[in-house]
């Protein structure tokens, strides 16, 4: 028997919520180490989230969910927030501003896991569902208004 989409809500934003506290917990390892851990975290997200309405990926499928959902949110949004990843590495190489440069990281690490976990969310929800498949457009819109309200948090 299927679950109902309120039990598939339920268990998807545990997972989108486990995803954050990863991405958050790899913060305090230096940035450019740490991308590798917050990229495995974010498809292991995108896996976890399919699981709960019912469809099964492969960690690598779950990673080009992520990739497309990402690039759904149009080039300016992604390289305005790759810069304050890659300002937080910098601040943290220089010793001195690690703790900030750490903290900035974890910021925009959990909002992108917010933004994914949210985005994979309405995809397969909207599959369980059986509706007609979410467009570029309509990913791109839910990507950058999920990051930005958790941003604004």
């Amino acid at each position: 028997m299927a679950k109902s989409v309120y039990v598939c809500d339920q268990d998807a934003d545990v997972a989108i919520k486990t995803m954050m506290a990863a991405v958050v917990g790899t913060a305090v390892i230096p940035a450019h180490v740490n991308w590798a851990l917050t990229a495995s975290a974010m498809g292991a997200g995108a896996v976890a989230i399919g699981k709960c309405y019912g469809v099964q990926l492969t960690k690598d499928e779950g990673w080009k969910f992520v990739k497309q959902f990402v690039l759904s949110a149009g080039m300016w949004f992604l390289s305005m927030n790759v810069g304050s990843k890659m300002l937080s590495m910098l601040m943290e190489s220089t010793g001195f501003g690690y703790a900030v440069g750490a903290a900035l990281d974890a910021a925009t690490s959990a909002a992108f896991a917010w933004a994914i976990g949210s985005t994979a969310k309405a995809y397969f929800r909207n599959e369980y569902l059986g509706k007609s498949k979410l467009t570029k457009e309509e990913l791109g819109e839910i990507f950058r208004k999920a990051f930005r309200d958790q941003k604004d948090k």
